[in-house]
């Protein structure tokens, strides 16, 4: 399927906790995250660096405040695929605060490598879940999608998103992202780990296995939640 619009402008994050941390061997389940602990979930650049493969990527400064691009993608199926933290995708009752960071390498916008990496709070670990389970649906409904998008009489990036992989709490999709000659392949990763959803986007030059790094991102960032 072939979406054309024009605008105006490691699946291993699988939750292996417990209830009870008392059994031999057996990792807790994250806690409820508040607020304020966003920033020191976030991982460092020389972290992503170590997943990525990379040297010298480049934090940005963090973003507090979700996008909005349905102008440019009304197509809300896949418009949480194609961007990190929209927010027609995200229902302003049930979630609280966002903390999104990007880097990359070289820290310019004809990038090789680019980490988007954010984590969201909801009211309650029922409300991300519910969040998790309706981005599951979404999703389904744009895997193996073109996205062509014109902005200003310019041709943005080409998009082309790959299969679904779906566990019980996370969601990754490859895709790819073309710009004239430079083809980048990419991931798109959503998790949930307690009132915590975990959105993150990867993307290094052409790889000819697919990438998973956005779902190792997702993995490590819940590892640092507190138990």
């Amino acid at each position: 399927m072939k979406i054309i619009v024009v605008g105006a402008l490691a699946l291993a994050l699988g939750l292996t906790g417990c209830s009870s941390g008392s059994e031999s061997g057996a990792v807790a389940a994250p806690k409820p995250v508040a607020d304020s602990a966003l920033p020191g979930l976030l991982l460092s650049a020389k972290d992503v660096d170590a997943i990525m493969g990379t040297s010298g990527m480049t934090p940005q400064n963090p973003v507090d405040v979700m996008g909005d691009r349905r102008n440019l993608l009304p197509n809300l199926n896949c418009l949480g695929v194609w961007q990190v933290n929209e927010a027609p995708i995200y229902d302003p009752s049930h979630y609280k605060s966002l903390r999104q960071q990007m880097l990359r390498t070289p820290n310019s916008d004809q990038w090789d490598s680019l980490v988007v990496q954010s984590a969201v709070t909801y009211r309650t670990a029922d409300a991300a879940r519910a969040f998790f389970d309706d981005s599951a649906g979404r999703w389904s409904k744009c895997t193996n999608h073109t996205v062509n998008i014109r902005l200003n009489e310019q041709t943005l990036p080409k998009w082309v998103s790959g299969p679904l992989d779906k566990s019980d709490s996370v969601l990754a999709m490859p895709y790819t992202r073309t710009a004239g000659d430079q083809i980048r392949s990419c991931q798109r990763a959503l998790a949930v780990a307690a009132n915590l959803i975990l959105d993150v986007q990867a993307c290094k030059p052409q790889q000819q296995q697919p990438v998973t790094a956005a779902a190792d991102i997702a993995a490590a960032i819940e590892a640092k939640m507190p138990r």
